[in-house]
């Protein structure tokens, strides 16, 4: 607290009303801002699913007879301690955000559109391949993807909102509360199928969703244009 009150934020000009200036409009009107929200709604939804459960079902395969290995060893001894496999998928899917976040700093002159595409594509055939070899290393990499996601999107939902931003933000990051709705669902999934195994399309729906957004949602239209 003590160092965020030192530090100097910049007051980006033309992001919030200024003196008795007004909306004229709700910002609900916009269409590219609206869907925004439910793409990051997703987006948190499955980054968080992925993190919590991933765990669940690393247990459940060992359980069946499916080791995972990790560069050929079944155990990861600290201290004389096995912590077991599990506790690495999540350390190294959680990880691949920082490592993911170092690379795409490098990546500004790409548009945000075209990242959210790349990595939302990527992101789903890697869930795709994950729950047909059942091989949980593939959900791990897609922490790399995910990594950039977030930023993707918000860049996408207030673009050309000009003095609406700092409204719009507020609402933006209220959809973070998708972690929680999703983690659940798809532990909810697992007791009705028996298996963790199939849950991912959970992934693959969300990944789907936030590509279309990037294709088609995101798009601004003409009446949505502030002059």
């Amino acid at each position: 607290m003590v160092i965020t009150k030192r530090l100097h934020l910049p007051d980006l000009a033309h992001t919030r009303v200024v003196g008795e200036e007004k909306l004229e409009r709700s910002i609900w009107s916009f269409r590219h801002f609206i869907l925004g929200v439910l793409a990051i709604f997703f987006y948190v939804g499955t980054e968080v699913a992925i993190g919590a459960n991933i765990n669940l079902y690393a247990f459940e395969l060992m359980d069946s007879g499916h080791p995972i290995t990790f560069f050929g060893k079944t155990d990861i001894i600290v201290g004389g301690m096995d912590l077991g496999i599990h506790a690495l998928l999540s350390t190294l899917y959680w990880g691949g955000f920082l490592v993911g976040r170092a690379i795409s700093s490098f990546l500004s002159k790409i548009s945000a559109r075209t990242q959210l595409i790349t990595t939302t594509t990527l992101a789903t055939i890697l869930a795709l391949v994950s729950m047909i070899t059942q091989n949980l290393w593939f959900l791990v990499a897609i922490g790399l993807l995910h990594s950039s996601m977030w930023s993707c999107i918000y860049t996408l939902s207030i673009k050309g909102l000009n003095k609406y931003t700092s409204k719009a933000s507020g609402i933006f990051i209220s959809a973070v509360f998708g972690g929680a709705v999703f983690t659940l669902i798809q532990g909810g999934l697992a007791d009705i199928l028996g298996s963790w195994r199939w849950t991912w399309w959970l992934t693959v729906l969300c990944e789907l969703l936030m590509l279309t957004y990037a294709l088609f949602g995101s798009r601004i239209r003409e009446k949505d244009l502030i002059h």
